[in-house]
């Protein structure tokens, strides 16, 4: 399979009633990290009047709590190409602060930060390298003690066959290109000699990871590394490479967040305890915020299979899990890991996560996209377009916080709905939009069908809310 080649795609499902979203009866208990909301609040106030995080939607903002007016969203990203909104003009002679969603993709974040005045709270760009590196992060693992994928380098001047590459014994492996921030388009599945060097005429001149196939169950930590200690957040089953969704085996498609009634606590305690191996490694190499970690379970091993060292979309369903177990969400502990010597005192919270999920709807084929949703908070109905309950995206709103935050209290049917692209040209695998939901979308399983909610929500979005020149869904 060439790079990037789609995934044969289900039919959507016959319309019908959808069921009850199916939840567990008895949620388990999880363990969460962090600092107290009020002292962390209290921190904050202190060191800042306001923090402003640049990306292309505010879902991140949205689900950070207590909604005190500290935390607003800018559209700034290299994946946006439309011209930003109107927005009220910068305040001048306030404490300002940004982060962003991915600070190393671009230079937007720092263009728009050098025109404000104001820092960009973002780890070092050397050690952000070194992580988010394909093969240069094995040196960082190997140092955290962790356990890895098999894997050689394939050498950007080639000279040997590409069996010569095929290690015995292998089966199937999959084939990345170092680069960061690919979206899943520098991950393909390669099952044979042949296929690899299919695969490698596609990708001349890079040097690649070549890594054996872990079968297993995709999850991703999200963490924050301070200059005392690593804070492990929410683990969730990550949804990589599902055909209804995206035509890239390797591209993310969501996450669900977890507990011990879908992975054994012994198992998801040693998840944690990876992540923080990792963090530590991290931060001793002066790394400072919020980073994940992707590994995949191999019967009862996590195995590490990269560091994303920034913001995952998934750190919006944390937070919403932090605030509900009284943790000031990762946003603001980014800031204080970035700002202060040391991190305040770190508790652990055992508590019931909100059984969150959320997917992304990417592009499945080439198309000129016209109109995408509005953010904002929908209900499907029966059929046809989907009914907007609430705008998330009040035009002059300064701070887009101060919106009620229906995430952890949606019921089945309803969602929030963030477009993640601008109107014009769309390719196979472009982010679309993100779905949020109050409740799990599919089996927690490695690459399961989507459940008939998602189906439905990904349907109607494609069909009738994300418009093209043709009128035929990308």
């Amino acid at each position: 399979m060439r790079p990037n080649d789609p995934s044969p795609v289900r039919p959507w499902p016959a319309p019908a009633a959808l069921p009850p979203a199916r939840e567990s009866d008895d949620p388990r208990p999880v363990t969460l990290e962090g600092v107290a909301i009020d002292e962390g609040t209290a921190h904050l106030e202190r060191l800042a009047d306001e923090i402003v995080f640049l990306d292309r939607s505010a879902f991140l903002p949205a689900s950070y709590r207590p909604a005190t007016g500290l935390v607003r969203h800018e559209p700034v990203s290299p994946l946006l190409t439309a011209p930003p909104p109107l927005r009220p003009a910068h305040r001048t002679g306030r404490r300002t602060v940004a982060v962003a969603f991915a600070p190393e993709h671009g230079d937007h974040a720092r263009v728009w930060t050098r025109q404000h005045g104001c820092p960009l709270l973002a780890p070092p760009a050397d050690i952000t390298a070194r992580a988010s590196d394909k093969i240069d992060s094995m040196e960082l693992l190997a140092e955290a003690g962790v356990t890895v994928p098999e894997h050689v380098v394939i050498p950007a001047e080639r000279q040997a066959s590409a069996a010569a590459h095929w290690p015995d014994g292998w089966d199937a492996a999959v084939l990345q290109r170092r680069e960061n921030n690919l979206a899943g388009g520098g991950t393909v599945l390669v099952d044979t000699p042949d296929a690899l060097l299919t695969a490698l005429d596609a990708w001349v001149g890079h040097t690649l990871r070549l890594s054996r196939l872990v079968p297993g169950l995709p999850l991703t930590v999200s963490a924050c590394a301070g200059a005392n200690r690593t804070v492990v957040s929410a683990v969730s089953h990550q949804l990589v490479g599902l055909p209804e969704l995206t035509p890239g085996w390797g591209t993310h498609c969501g996450n669900q967040l977890l507990d011990d009634s879908d992975l054994p606590a012994p198992l998801l305690s040693h998840v944690r305890d990876t992540a923080r191996a990792v963090g530590d490694v991290l931060r001793r190499h002066g790394f400072r915020g919020v980073f994940g970690l992707d590994l995949v379970v191999d019967d009862k091993t996590p195995v590490v299979i990269e560091i994303n060292p920034r913001f995952q979309t998934v750190a919006s369903l944390a937070q919403a899990a932090e605030t509900a177990a009284g943790l000031l969400p990762l946003l603001g502990l980014h800031v204080l890991a970035c700002l202060l010597p040391e991190l305040p005192p770190v508790r652990a919270m055992t508590r019931p996560v909100p059984r969150l999920g959320q997917l992304v709807v990417h592009a499945r084929r080439p198309g000129h996209v016209t109109a995408l949703p509005r953010p904002g908070h929908y209900r499907l109905t029966e059929e046809g377009p989907l009914e907007l309950i609430e705008p998330l995206d009040r035009p002059g709103t300064f701070d887009e916080t101060a919106l009620p935050d229906p995430l952890p209290r949606q019921e089945a049917g309803t969602a929030l709905v963030w477009p993640h692209a601008s109107p014009g040209p769309a390719l196979p695998g472009d982010e679309l939009a993100l779905v949020q939901t109050g409740h799990h979308l599919c089996d927690v399983s490695p690459r399961p069908a989507l459940g008939p909610w998602a189906r439905s929500w990904t349907e109607r979005l494609l069909t009738h809310e994300i418009r093209t020149t043709t009128g035929d869904p990308v």
